[in-house]
């Protein structure tokens, strides 16, 4: 590829066509650094452009440049380095420019995610996630993959926003302010809800309406818990059993196939705490220290675990008990003895 230093006007260069930089403001925290840096050891040629007529379109380095026009005046002019780029290639500069300046907040890479999406659309009617992740750069090693890589977690959770906001489950303004761990959690959560309601439609032969109108519900849950995680009241470890709670609340037919969604999540998550949490690991280490124990403080502490062990164990009886005969009709406090 063919490059060469070039020395600009900063007056003369232009954005990223692929980028909407209306959109998404620059991050002021990094233009601060950056101008900092300028006035201790100067501007790095870290700059990549391609020429566009009399001017040039930045490919990498659009927070160096801002930061440039800042500290030094926008007719000030600098190094840059001149590549012949193809529109691709932009696109995926681009893709990893977005990774490294704005990799906290989600809706900026979500720009980049659906740019790739649509330009790697022009050549083919259906475009696998994995071939839009690769053209951004978004993988990560996994050998046993018959590619060797598989999307990372940004790329999954573009992917699943990206799905809901295309059928208007989701909202973008709704993701705003998230970080993409959340992103993915939440959006992870609401598909594969949404996929597990299809299926259990088909097996049951559900009209199409009724799982819709479930999967209408589910992404409502969603959007509730996405406010609460904006908010602070849901911590992102929280978000997954937050929208299995959210979106069975969120419908008003018990009967749906939601109610079979929700309550084989439940179940898988009690049958993990119960043979596959790492409460058992912890567990059985405390166990192969109880013949080694010497301190009175370290033998009330293991006592204190019995108490809470027959305290769980008491409260898991009620639940057992009750939906062990789910037919069986609950009887007010006020009939009984009459």
């Amino acid at each position: 590829m063919h490059s060469e230093i070039k020395t600009v006007s900063l007056s003369s260069l232009d954005p990223n066509p692929m980028r909407m930089t209306r959109r998404y403001p620059f991050n002021e925290d990094k233009i601060a650094a950056l101008r900092q840096s300028i006035r201790d050891v100067g501007l790095w040629e870290g700059i990549i452009v391609r020429k566009d007529g009399a001017r040039y379109q930045t490919a990498f380095g659009h927070h160096r440049v801002e930061a440039s026009r800042k500290e030094l005046g926008r007719d000030a002019r600098i190094p840059v380095i001149v590549r012949d780029l193809t529109d691709e290639q932009m696109l995926q500069f681009m893709g990893r420019e977005n990774l490294e300046d704005y990799n906290a907040d989600f809706l900026v890479m979500l720009e980049a995610w659906e740019a790739a999406a649509a330009f790697a659309r022009q050549d083919a009617e259906k475009t696998e996630d994995i071939e839009v992740a690769r053209l951004l750069g978004w993988l990560r090693h996994e050998p046993t993959s018959k590619s060797g890589h598989r999307s990372n977690d940004t790329a999954q959770a573009c992917s699943d926003a990206a799905k809901l906001i295309a059928g208007g489950y989701m909202k973008r303004e709704q993701l705003a302010g998230l970080a993409v761990k959340s992103v993915r959690e939440l959006c992870g959560r609401i598909v594969a809800q949404h996929e597990m309601i299809d299926r259990m439609a088909k097996s049951t032969n559900r009209p199409k309406q009724e799982a819709e109108t479930a999967k209408r519900h589910s992404a409502k849950g969603g959007q509730r818990v996405a406010k609460d995680v904006r908010a602070g009241r849901i911590a992102p470890r929280d978000i997954r059993g937050a929208v299995d709670v959210q979106g069975y609340k969120a419908s008003k037919d018990k009967k749906s196939p939601l109610f079979a969604v929700f309550a084989k999540a439940l179940a898988d998550q009690v049958e993990k705490v119960c043979k596959h949490d790492n409460i058992a690991e912890k567990f059985n280490e405390i166990k192969r220290a109880l013949n080694v124990l010497t301190e009175s403080e370290d033998v009330e502490l293991v006592k204190m675990l019995a108490v809470r062990c027959e305290a769980a164990a008491d409260r898991f009886e009620g639940w057992q008990r009750t939906f062990t005969n789910p037919k069986t009709k609950v009887v007010k406090l006020k009939e009984i003895g009459r």
